[in-house]
């Protein structure tokens, strides 16, 4: 028998390669385990281990022992259970041992149907010990944290974190960490220090399980994965979460911050429903709220997703929204009986914007408002809605939806043109009073935006009573300019331009124009499709107005375009010279020599393009951004005294504009001459401060000068007020690259 031992202990090369191959296969033998439904399915996988000589499995299980993983333990768990030799599962079990001895426990349990031939100490059982989630459910993301106890005594513990988000990626991450408890006690204490303004609160299994059941709802309906790391331990949250007996008393907590103020409930729900975020919006309507029309909350989910299916809603857009005097009871009631009703009541009115595709299932919805304007180009609706406030428990509630963009609509003519002249009547009064040092000044600016958005609802409704007014259309138009509303500010003109046949080409010009301010917009914003496609539409509005009006500014506006979208200079350029033919006033005469200097510079003709600028200059002096463009081709002329006066020059003209300053910072670090780098740029900063630009790039000269504790303390600064920008960026990156040489 000894020698029969020994004989079987040792382990041939052929089978120490399979070993080898096995224990490098063991992530995928564990999940081919959590892939099994049955115990025959689960003893297929294992039949590679189960063939080889009983000393090969016992060198496999021993090098399991050493892999700290979750995976590593359900195949030794496997093993323990389903293996056909009692040596081999003893084997495991010890092995299972040592894993626990590093707090690695199995995360998956075998669909066995029989009772085990080696069961695990009761002792080892994970029971619920305790869960938290942040109070927050009405940012669309709430952070779920459920802890088990096991282990020796329970004396170890286990921690499931969660990270939830509602509006469109369902399990957003997933943290499984095997730790003790007083670590669960520390970390959830350190926690609780960095959630600023977030509250922790309790929560219980049967609590969790809904939360994640939503979670994982809103993947299935956006079709995106839950985060990997939570499929890989699927197992494992199946057996504590999903399939626990005892879970607890689900309470019916929604998780949202009861301290929410009635305007800033209203802005959630407008754009929790504009995201796609129906659960919460139920959460945030009062239990007798007419919007739930009946439905109980999956209903009212279910119903709402119908509808986005078919909607697309998307790029929801806030205008305004601002808490106004609730309305005054119908009937009299005694001052105390009074009071305490508008207390407890309040009223919040919202413009707000979504793009959305017209469906018949809008008309299924109770809280659908009428779009007041739609732009087809991109399906944007303008929305004017108020909400009644109702307090319960505690916590403000919406009870009642007005759909006011559609009741403007009901108001006369006389009453809408009473309304419009009040509002601009107080607009002119605040800004020709408006003082920057008073302390209100924000409360103003708020008022300000409200009135202009609101008045804008007010022409909607004019327009639908007064069509063919040009008047009534070029206000909303000018409305909207004003407010920098360029969707809606295009919308109008695209009505002008329709209807009405005087002066169409200058609106067909302007509309480019706005279509193009649009483009640079959306480029702004990585939206590169969207903006080549109104950068298109721009040049087609403008070469329409050429066809019906056959002018300077539709030829210099169009060979900007062509230029813009780096087009055939060849044809930009014979657009400039149709439009000096005509003979130009001295603006626009400035404008094409400026614009003629562009091309030149875009086709390497310095020479050629100085001239043009200069001439731009001595038309209008103060022309935009003239003398910058002078000193430019200057230093790269390398007629550096003359490109020093044109950037001094251009300081002079607009000393808070941020270019010359860094032309300057360049041309002077070139020559080598730092001190006066550092001048021009604090000097900068004295008519700029806190200019994150102008910061960074003082870091950059203090950082060739060899002072890396200045530039460092200037990146810093320059990091408070905005670290996104790319300079900024940039130098944080120098710096560090420095820092570790």
């Amino acid at each position: 028998m000894t020698r029969k031992k020994e004989t079987n202990s040792v382990v041939s090369q052929e089978d120490n390669a399979q070993v080898q191959h096995l224990l490098e296969q063991s992530h995928q033998i564990a999940d081919n385990l959590h892939n099994s439904s049955s115990q025959e399915e689960a003893e297929a996988v294992l039949s590679d281990i189960n063939s080889m000589p009983e000393a090969s499995q016992l060198t496999l299980l021993k090098a399991l022992s050493k892999e700290h993983d979750t995976d590593a333990a359900d195949v030794l768990i496997a093993i323990n259970e389903l293996s056909p030799n009692k040596s081999i599962r003893k084997e495991a079990r010890r092995s299972l041992i040592r894993l626990e001895g590093a707090k690695v426990y199995p995360g998956w349990k075998p669909p066995v149907s029989h009772t085990p031939a080696v069961q695990i100490s009761a002792s080892n059982s994970p029971r619920f010990w305790k869960g938290f989630v942040t109070q927050a459910r009405e940012e669309g993301e709430i952070e779920l944290i459920l802890c088990w106890e096991e282990g020796f005594e329970y004396s170890e513990a286990r921690m499931l974190i969660f990270i939830m988000d509602f509006w469109e990626r369902g399990i957003k991450e997933f943290i499984i960490d095997n730790t003790n408890k007083r670590n669960v006690d520390a970390q959830i204490q350190h926690m609780r220090t960095q959630l600023s303004g977030v509250t922790l609160v309790d929560s219980t299994l049967a609590e969790a399980r809904r939360l994640l059941e939503e979670a994982l709802s809103v993947n299935k309906w956006r079709g995106i994965a839950p985060h990997k790391e939570f499929r890989h331990h699927l197992p494992t949250v199946n057996q504590l979460v999903f399939d626990a007996r005892d879970a607890g008393e689900d309470r019916g907590l929604t998780f949202i911050n009861p301290n929410l103020e009635p305007d800033e409930v209203v802005a959630t729900f407008v754009t929790a429903w504009s995201l796609g975020d129906f659960g919460l919006t139920y959460d945030l309507l009062s239990s007798n709220s007419s919007l739930r029309d009946g439905l109980e909350r999956d209903e009212w989910i279910e119903q709402h997703r119908a509808w986005a299916n078919e909607a697309h809603p998307s790029l929801f857009e806030f205008g305004f929204v601002r808490e106004r005097e609730a309305s005054q009871p119908a009937l009299w009631l005694p001052p105390t009986f009074s009071g305490r009703s508008l207390s407890s009541r309040k009223e919040v009115e919202i413009g707000w914007s979504l793009e959305l595709t017209d469906t018949q299932l809008s008309g299924t919805l109770k809280e659908m408002p009428m779009g007041t304007l739609v732009y087809k180009e991109t399906g944007r609706h303008w929305f004017w809605t108020s909400y009644t406030l109702v307090q319960e428990q505690g916590a403000w509630r919406i009870q009642h939806m007005t759909d006011e963009g559609a009741h403007a609509q009901s108001l006369s003519i006389a009453e809408l043109q009473k309304r419009i002249k009040e509002h601009d009547e107080r607009v002119t009064q605040i800004l020709q009073q408006q003082d920057p040092n008073r302390p209100d000044v924000q409360q103003f600016a708020e008022e300000v935006i409200w009135r202009m958005v609101q008045t804008l609802y007010y022409d909607d409704a004019l327009i639908v009573h007064l069509p063919l007014d040009r008047n009534v259309n070029g206000d909303a138009y000018n409305r909207a300019i004003g407010l920098g509303a360029l969707e809606r500010a295009i919308a109008y003109l695209e009505r002008i331009a329709r209807n009405f046949a005087e002066q169409r080409g200058e609106v067909l010009r302007q509309l480019g124009i706005t279509q193009e301010s649009l483009s640079e917009y959306y480029s702004e914003r990585d939206m590169n499709e969207r903006a080549q496609h109104f950068a298109a539409l721009a040049e087609a509005s403008v070469r329409e107005s050429l066809a019906v009006e056959n002018n300077i500014a539709g030829h210099a506006v169009l060979a900007e375009l062509i230029f813009r979208r780096g087009g055939d200079l060849d044809e930009a350029e014979a657009h400039l010279k149709q439009a000096r033919e005509m003979a130009p006033e001295k603006h626009e005469e400035a404008t094409i020599e400026s614009d003629f200097g562009n091309i030149a510079f875009e086709r390497k003709q310095l020479q050629e393009a100085l001239q043009h600028y200069q001439r731009a200059a001595e038309i209008d002096p103060n022309f935009n951004n003239i003398w910058i463009k002078i000193g430019v081709v200057q230093r790269q002329l390398n007629q550096l005294e003359d490109a020093e006066a044109s950037f001094e020059r251009a300081l002079e003209i607009q000393p808070k504009e941020l270019s010359p300053y860094a032309e300057l910072t360049v041309l002077y670090t070139e020559q080598g001459q730092l001190p006066k780098a550092r001048e021009i740029l604090e000097r900068g900063l004295r008519s700029n401060p806190k200019s994150p630009h102008l910061l960074a790039l003082l870091s950059s000269v203090y950082l060739q000068s060899g002072d890396l504790r200045r530039a460092t303390a200037l990146l810093e600064e320059a990091e408070q007020v905005n670290p996104r920008i790319d300079i900024v960026q940039a130098m944080r990156d120098e710096l560090n690259r420095r820092k570790k040489k």
